[in-house]
């Protein structure tokens, strides 16, 4: 049996149309203006609709431990509500475990994983410390069915620019992709210190200890890192608009560079961290000035991000309420459920973008990205008939009982949206559709890149 869904506007690659979209098993058969039904084929009426391509979330962190303390959102929970709000992929991240290598703690992370998302996944490798990443060592990653890593310049994990241009070098013969956490631990170290040292260490001091300037110093160390051997990098979650600017420009100097940002960069500030509550919004990098913001805006108009992610790290209110210092509290919001929602309502029904530029944004460009494309990312036949119907005269406001995370909350509450998804359909099956999850057990699948 066929499932056919007629007479919705379809966001192609290119173009939009008006038409019909025939699913047989898990992939699109056929998009036409008109197509003509089977003896049993289901007909899904979506008149008036839009067909959007499944979003892929490339930035997620399910059932993370950090310092003992893991993320509230596991893998089923983050995956149903990932589904809820038109996401059919995400990308989560293997760390390294002590007592595994490195291809074994990837393996580790997959299988943890598997059985129990609801959405397709693939995963970014994380390394860290400074030591040398063998050419092997990275050609197993690309062996096993991924295709990128992750680096930071901070934390824990932190590695620093001489072993990140070591890695550099190294993806590129293997074809791997690097993506970078980018906020000089330097900068950040010295403002930790200087705030504690005032007794400054309430929330709202959040922004002034990861100032904007640790961001787009180590975002120009890459830049030149990339400019002097042609090699190329991506900087994920950037929150400035100073940031863009640097890689927008880089980018027309012919430098191979890419970046994501993300919703609550575009939609909140620093103010919010004065709030009673400000510790839900704590994560890392900070919300910036109302005037980085705005910039941030204008370098997401001028095409200068390649996607937007989430970096879905969920803590419970419990969770975000165990401390009231910038230091303590877990750093990490929900997101990955309104992406689409919170997107479509700021751009296309605001009139500032059109529907294939957004799909590119959070479906199209990380797909080929993360080496998942052409089977995710586009509606075309042949591709996995992963979809979203959105409705677009659909007006409601962002509550906390609206979503579906395990963090009872959402990072947007109060927001009024325009536009909202409906349904859900991954591989040809509808999994979700007005507010009726349709699905018991977790079908995700591992996609290998």
């Amino acid at each position: 049996m066929s499932i056919i869904l007629k007479g919705g506007t379809i966001v192609l690659e290119e173009k939009e149309i008006k038409g019909d979209l025939k699913i047989e098993g898990e992939q699109i058969a056929q998009i036409a203006e008109s197509i003509v039904a089977g003896t049993g084929d289901e007909i899904i009426d979506v008149s008036g609709k839009i067909v959007f391509p499944g979003v892929i979330d490339a930035h997620v962190h399910y059932k993370m431990p950090i310092d003992k303390v893991y993320t509230i959102d596991n893998f089923e929970t983050g995956s149903r509500a990932a589904l809820c709000g038109g996401v059919t992929t995400v990308v989560d991240y293997a760390e390294p475990r002590d007592e595994l290598s490195l291809l074994d703690s990837l393996d580790y992370r997959v299988k943890e994983a598997l059985g129990h998302n609801f959405v397709d996944f693939t995963v970014h490798m994380t390394l860290s410390g400074n030591r040398p990443y063998t050419l092997d060592e990275l050609k197993a990653f690309r062996s096993y069915g991924i295709n990128s890593l992750k680096l930071y310049t901070t934390y824990g994990f932190i590695m620093d620019y001489d072993h990140i241009f070591d890695v550099l070098r190294n993806a590129k013969i293997a074809g791997l992709e690097v993506t970078i956490h980018a906020e000089d631990n330097s900068i950040v170290a010295e403002a930790i210190k200087d705030l504690k040292n005032a007794g400054k260490t309430a929330v709202e001091y959040h922004s002034d200890s990861r100032p904007s300037q640790a961001e787009t110093y180590a975002v120009q160390r890459i830049i030149e890192m990339c400019e002097l051997e042609d090699l190329s990098a991506h900087i994920v979650h950037v929150s400035s608009g100073i940031t863009g600017k640097l890689i927008r420009e880089a980018k027309a100097r012919g430098v191979k560079i890419t970046g994501e940002t993300c919703p609550h960069y575009l939609m909140l500030n620093k103010d919010v961290y004065k709030r009673e509550d400000g510790q839900l919004f704590v994560m890392q990098p900070p919300l910036r000035s109302e005037e980085e913001r705005l910039l941030l805006w204008d370098e997401l108009l001028k095409g200068t991000f390649d996607f937007i992610t989430t970096d879905h790290c969920a803590y419970s209110r419990h969770q975000k309420f165990f401390a009231n210092t910038f230091y303590e509290t877990n750093g990490g919001i929900p997101g990955t459920e309104t992406l689409l929602p919170v997107i479509y309502s700021q751009t296309v029904a605001a009139g500032k973008m059109d529907l294939p530029t957004l799909a590119s944004l959070l479906a199209t460009n990380p797909a080929k990205k993360f080496g998942l494309y052409p089977m995710k990312g586009t509606i075309k036949a042949g591709s996995y008939a992963d979809l979203v119907v959105i409705d677009p005269d659909i007006v409601l406001e962002i509550s906390d009982k609206l979503v579906h995370t395990a963090a009872d909350y959402s990072t947007f509450s109060g927001l009024e949206l325009k536009g909202y998804p409906v349904m859900t359909i991954l591989r040809g099956g509808i999994a979700y559709k007005e507010g009726r999850f349709l699905i018991g057990d977790p079908a995700g699948k591992f996609i290998k890149c």
